[in-house]
């Protein structure tokens, strides 16, 4: 009776392993494989329409990394052992296409086929049976040579110093498409620039090469940036009028109760670049502007007054200067509910 007992268990896992290694099964597997050109020298751009294809520009190849829900044949064995790898990234799918067949004009193309002759999958002995999305509309582009200028991204650090960029200008490869679009000069962009800037001090700045959200070769590089500390002057603008801002639900019902008459107006001094400055001396009235906030916290009748700090704004075009001296301007001030009419 044991011995029975022993040769059905034997069976059982041979046939369970006959039937794990040798009978043909189909299982739905998620994944992401590279679509690119055979030689990598073009750029694959996919339909705005197609909406329904998740996928993102890979820039080692110029293709398109394309997600995707496939079912496959195989045997269980081999579709796990396929499974694993693709999850655990040991396996990199990639597909080609030929930049002769699709150069300039959008096609459909189908995932099962271009999945199907994969080497790797048929080498593992499994095969493409349906892939969710079906096609997918690509359009080819290429890759063209090009020299263009650089210039210093303008922040508010920037006008404080001359800057000469080494080089002067860098060797990109850009898509066709974009050359009746390209800007005259790629930014390159200072992290943190030093309060105190000594003659010919070398910052290292980043070139971000990215144009109509399409990459660029090399996507990153970094250039010297040798600075020149601009003039600095300090004038006096004169009185500024202050202006009032509160909320839109409490205008009309309090009215402004200043301590001083006379502080409705604040005198203050500019400092920066003399050239900035420069734009100040004819309207500064247009170019500076003097506000206090106040809301309900500013209309409790128990304080007498409320010493609010006086903020500033510049002009967008107005860069590199401050209000000068480190002492705040303030006022004092109070919100007075409004009688309410009979």
């Amino acid at each position: 009776m044991g011995g029975t007992f022993l040769t059905v268990a034997v069976l059982t896992v041979l046939l369970w392993v006959w039937a794990d290694q040798s009978q043909l099964v189909s299982q739905e597997i998620k994944l992401s494989f590279v679509l690119a050109t055979e030689d990598q020298s073009g750029l694959i751009l996919l339909s705005e329409n197609d909406g329904s294809v998740e996928a993102e520009p890979d820039p080692a190849t110029g293709g398109q990394r394309i997600k995707a829900e496939v079912r496959f044949k195989g045997t269980r064995s081999l579709l796990r052992e396929l499974q694993v790898d693709l999850h655990s990234g040991r396996l990199k799918l990639r597909a080609y296409i030929s930049a002769d067949s699709y150069w300039a004009k959008a096609d459909k193309i189908s995932v099962i086929d271009l999945l199907d002759g994969n080497t790797e999958l048929r080498e593992r002995g499994v095969t493409v049976v349906k892939a969710e999305p079906e096609n997918i509309s690509v359009t080819l582009d290429k890759w063209v040579p090009i020299k263009i200028k650089l210039a210093l991204k303008d922040t508010s650090g920037s006008q404080r110093f001359a800057a000469t960029i080494e080089p002067a200008e860098i060797a990109v490869d850009v898509p066709s498409s974009l050359m009746d679009s390209l800007p005259e000069e790629l930014l390159v962009e200072l992290g943190e620039i030093p309060d105190k800037i000594s003659s010919g001090e070398i910052l290292t700045g980043t070139v971000s090469r990215e144009l109509g959200g399409l990459p660029v070769k090399p996507a990153l590089s970094e250039v010297a940036v040798i600075l020149e500390p601009r003039k600095q002057d300090t004038i006096p603008l004169g009185q500024l009028q202050i202006r009032v801002s509160v909320p839109a639900n409490m205008f009309g019902d309090y009215k402004l109760v200043w301590a001083d008459s006379a502080r409705k107006v604040v005198d203050v001094f500019v400092e920066g670049p003399t050239a900035e400055l420069d734009k100040l001396r004819i309207a500064p009235q247009e170019k500076v502007r003097a506000y206090i906030d106040l809301d309900l916290q500013h209309t409790r009748p128990t304080v007498t007054f409320y010493q609010v700090i006086v903020r500033f704004e510049f002009e967008d075009d107005v860069r590199g200067v401050k209000i000068s001296g480190s002492d705040k301007h303030t006022v004092k001030v109070r919100l007075e509910k409004r009688p309410t009419a009979p």
